[in-house]
């Protein structure tokens, strides 16, 4: 499930400035609109029941619509995505907000005949509802245009962002373009040097295994899962190799969930991430668990011990996954500490390879 802020999108629009001006024409369009509507609703004796319970009853009308609508759109714009979800999104909106101008309309029936008095025929009942209908559908279609153009916007900045990060990936690929052929040669020889050493061995063909799929995967956006828990595994066996029992990693991922995408790499970033920032040593081992959740997120936790002399973080690995889980699939990925223990929580998704 996605982390939602429920008005997110409409307050990344504007600064507080912004807000406070949308808010005095909002209430300032509400007050103009109740203050015509009692001489317009349909032959309503106004001299009998008095302007200013008339303007009660139309202000409160107004200002439902109004405001429930708006947030009846953030809402279900914040739950689903405008570009990849839109039916459904458009689905939800009408139904629900049709449903709630009845229920505002029945309660303002309701006033009208107990507060004011009035009793309206059934076919003022119809043509206010109709009315109060089409106005909020007209307010919301602005609210749902904002929205539509937030999305879009963000989408273009993190489509340049990430062909930006792209091209400067290539650069410094072409730049050392010959170190990776240096590197595989230097390896095969070492390989062959300590042939006789099965240990040695084993460790030159992780760091191998690493290397080779850092190239093959560079201009991927997205891996199985699969492959990425090889790599992984590799992975820890090297720093096994360092920090022997001071280590523990348990990876528990059945293979009903190999299909799955991942980004290149994430899984492995977030296992560096383990162990710069946590102590590694006999009175306090690093233990780390890898599995999926019930909810289908792949689970990397770790129980924390922080270092007293912290190496420098930029936060670029997280960061750097954040942003591709928000470019692949719009969704984000939980990053939680609680009960003495790191979490990261990355949304399983499906994409053709």
């Amino acid at each position: 499930m996605k982390q939602q802020e429920f008005s997110a999108s409409f307050a990344k629009m504007m600064n507080p400035k912004g807000r406070t001006r949308e808010f005095i024409i909002r209430f300032t369009v509400i007050t103009i609109i109740a203050s015509i509507s009692p001489f317009l609703d349909f032959g309503f004796p106004i001299s009998n029941v008095g302007f200013l319970k008339a303007f009660l009853v139309s202000f409160v009308r107004t200002a439902l619509l109004w405001n429930g609508s708006m947030l009846i759109i953030q809402y279900f714009v914040d739950r689903y995505s405008v570009f990849k979800e839109t039916f459904k999104l458009l689905v939800f909106q009408v139904i629900t907000l049709s449903v709630f101008v009845l229920v505002v309309e029945t309660t303002e029936f309701y006033a009208i005949k107990n507060f004011l008095n009035i009793v309206l025929t059934p076919t003022q009942k119809t043509l206010m509802f109709l009315i109060s209908w089409i106005v909020t559908f007209m307010i919301s279609s602005i609210y749902a245009s904002v929205a539509f153009f937030i999305e879009w916007k963000e989408n273009l900045l993190r489509s340049q962002a990430l062909e930006k990060a792209n091209l400067e990936a290539r650069y410094d690929t072409l730049k050392n373009q010959v170190n990776p052929h240096f590197l595989f040669n230097s390896l095969n020889t070492l390989l062959m040097l300590v042939n006789d050493n099965p240990v040695a061995s084993r460790y030159v063909e992780s760091i191998s295994e690493i290397m080779r799929y850092m190239l093959q995967s560079r201009d991927k956006e997205v891996v199985l899962l699969r492959d990425e828990l090889t790599i992984a595994r590799e992975y820890v066996y090297i720093q096994q190799n360092r920090f022997g029992d001071k280590l523990k990693v348990e990876i528990d991922v059945p293979e009903q969930f190999y299909h799955y995408a991942i980004p290149p790499l994430a899984l492995q970033m977030l296992l560096e991430n383990t162990l710069k920032h946590n102590v590694v040593s006999k009175e306090h081992p690093l233990c780390a668990k890898v599995f999926i959740s019930p909810d289908k997120y792949l689970v990397v936790e770790n129980n924390l011990k922080a270092k007293i002399d912290k190496e420098p973080s930029t936060g670029v690995g997280l960061e750097n996954i954040r942003s591709r889980y928000l470019y692949l699939t719009g969704e984000k990925i939980i990053v939680k500490q609680e009960h003495g223990k790191f979490v990261v929580m990355l949304p399983l998704f499906e994409k053709p390879i």
